[in-house]
């Protein structure tokens, strides 16, 4: 009888990517775009000269403090600022040799992310192979969202260079465990805490799953498919690398790939060799163009290895415990309040390229990108195979990026600490290896090449409207104070979350404090914060002001009710001032948000 019932997968046509060969007239132009597009995303980079919103202008303020004196130091700063110290390190020794301008202080910014691109890449050819690395490099190189950080006096872009550092550590512990293995490991697990708090989340969720690694539980390990592979090629000459893909594909084939039931039907028959032959050898091709090679993992010395070394980065945060605890105690981050659980798809949105148009494109390339990689399994062509399973490495790739989201917003909802996505940086790196990995499922080159295209061609489009956006309105402010203001009237700040960037543009001469402490405008400082606030007089506030005017002197109020903490000082402080001083004018509008970042409205008091 004839059989009529074919298995789907036996029409499927073979991968047409295949090793070594020749590059073709379409390979050609696909690389040129992609160099093109690259070029722009890294002069986008250095592209962003407008004036500095509050974190950058604090950060450039703490950093330019000398290190050591009896007047207030760098240190001094951070502790009032509640910040750890590495990146300040950093950019203290960097405006020291090349200035404080907007462009100077943004460029070791980008230097360290475009820095960060090389241990990405090796990270992701030792977990995701090698095409799925590069690709992963080159959304990375292209999306907004590192485009943002890349141009901002922070720390996120050195979080992004010590994260993929700290991947690498991590990988050789597992796969060469030794000491020195274990002392990588702290260096970068220590430097991370040095870098921001949140990475504590990071190191927490790499923590307990490399418990899990060393309890060593089935859904873990794959050794018993890996065998089979290895048995079902023909002994130990098969390469590490391959193991997962034969057995894979082994599955495809309806061959057993246990080595026991390839014993128990006897010697296979001439199809069933074949079938064999053609399985090892396409999974084998499979892997020498790194596709998708094993998941590292060194056993329980491996992952009791890169857990000591995770410890260990404790001595190297040690130093600094002192000031933890007291940061921890008096600072945190009264700005803001404790995320829901939403936030952790808010953070893929934002990843993908934020709320504009076109990062809700993006963000439906990447979700379609992720789900690939994680579940997806390519069989040539168009074709693809799904495994709700998941399988690895995204798996635990995605387990990582999102696990650490999942600890930071737990940790923010039990001791209150807020919530920003600028924040999320600690776990951008493993879902970039996720969306490299599954732009290289599947196997048509020309949805491969559209694909990266679209995605890199959208990614430096949406950065770039981005980065040239307005962050603060301080030079228009300034200007208007360069028209209207002379020496000796005063300007008050209201909240102080907006001097230091007005700092930085208003011009010599003025009185500026910022309510409530009456401090010069350059630093905020966060040491019980909320307590502060709350406990202002802001009527003696508003005669304070008028007072030091003296009735020959202007007062200029810079001003804006949507912080939190200062919902009604600012206001009471304003209707004081103009009970005091009716003649008032509205000097400068207040910005819109969509426009400009930090916005603020500017009124003037005359005599």
């Amino acid at each position: 009888m004839t059989d009529v019932a074919v298995r789907p997968a036996e029409r499927i046509p073979e991968p047409v990517d295949t090793p070594n060969r020749r590059p073709t007239r379409a390979d050609r132009i696909f690389q040129a775009v992609m160099l093109v597009i690259l070029a722009a995303a890294v002069l986008v980079r250095f592209s962003a000269s407008q004036d500095l919103w509050l974190d950058e202008a604090q950060s450039v303020a703490i950093a330019k403090l000398p290190l050591t004196g009896h007047g207030p130091t760098m240190f001094t700063g951070l502790r009032e600022d509640g910040s750890p110290p590495l990146y300040y390190l950093f950019l203290h020794f960097w405006v020291s040799a090349f200035g404080t301008g907007n462009v100077a202080v943004r460029t070791l910014s980008a230097l360290f992310n475009l820095a960060a691109a090389g241990p990405l890449f090796l990270l992701g050819r030792r977990l995701v192979g090698t095409r799925a690395a590069q690709v992963s490099v080159v959304l990375y190189i292209t999306s907004p969202f590192a485009l943002r950080f890349a141009t901002e006096t922070r720390m996120y872009s050195l979080i992004v260079l010590l994260t993929a550092l700290g991947g690498l550590a991590v990988e050789r512990a597992l796969r060469r465990p030794s000491l020195l293995s274990a002392v990588y490991v702290s260096l970068c697990a220590g430097g991370l805490a040095l870098t921001h708090y949140w990475c504590l989340y990071l190191l927490l969720t790499v923590g307990g799953w490399l418990v899990l690694l060393w309890w060593r539980p089935p859904f873990l390990f794959r050794a018993d498919r890996a065998n089979a592979a290895r048995a079902a090629a023909g002994g130990p000459g098969v390469d590490e690398a391959t193991e997962d893909a034969v057995a894979d594909a082994l599955e495809l084939t309806g061959l057993p790939t246990d080595p026991s039931l390839l014993t128990a039907v006897g010697p296979p028959d001439a199809a069933a060799r074949a079938a064999r032959h053609s399985a090892i050898a396409s999974a084998s091709r499979d892997a020498a163009a790194g596709l998708r090679p094993r998941f590292p993992a060194g056993g329980r010395r491996g992952a009791f290895t890169a857990l000591a070394g995770i410890v260990g980065g404790a001595i190297v945060f040690s130093p600094w415990l002192s000031e933890f605890r007291f940061q921890s105690k008096h600072t945190g981050t009264p700005w803001g309040e404790p995320a829901s659980y939403a936030a952790i798809s808010h953070a893929y949105g934002q990843w993908a390229g934020g709320p504009s148009t076109v990062g809700r494109i993006l963000l439906l390339f990447v979700t379609c990108l992720v789900a690939l990689g994680i579940a997806g399994r390519g069989l040539g062509g168009r074709f693809v195979l799904f495994d709700l399973k998941g399988s690895e490495p995204a798996r635990t790739l995605f387990f990582l990026s999102t696990g650490t989201l999942f600890v930071a917003v737990t940790a923010g909802q039990v001791v209150g600490n807020a919530w920003a996505d600028r924040y999320t940086a600690t776990a951008f790196v493993p879902f970039l290896l996720v969306i490299g990995l599954g732009a290289t499922v599947v196997r048509s080159e020309r949805f491969f090449r559209v694909t990266v295209v679209i995605c890199a061609l959208a990614g430096v489009v949406g950065g770039f409207s981005d980065v040239r956006m307005q962050r603060t309105q301080a030079n228009e402010a300034a200007a208007h104070l360069r028209i209207d203001a002379k020496p000796g009237d005063v300007l008050l700040i209201c909240p102080d979350q907006l001097g230091p960037g007005l700092a930085r543009t208003i011009p010599a001469g003025l009185k500026a404090h910022l309510i409530p402490t009456w401090a010069p405008p350059d630093r905020v400082n966060w040491v019980d914060y909320e307590q502060r606030n709350k406990a202002a007089d802001p009527v003696a506030l508003a005669q304070r002001a008028v007072a030091e005017a003296g009735p020959d002197h202007q007062i200029f109020l810079a001003d804006s009710n949507s912080y939190r903490t200062y919902e009604t000082l600012c206001v009471d402080i304003q209707d004081k001032l103009r009970a005091l001083r009716p003649k008032a004018t509205l000097e400068m509008g207040q910005g819109e948000p969509a426009k400009v970042y930090e916005n603020y409205q500017l009124v003037r008091y005359q005599p």
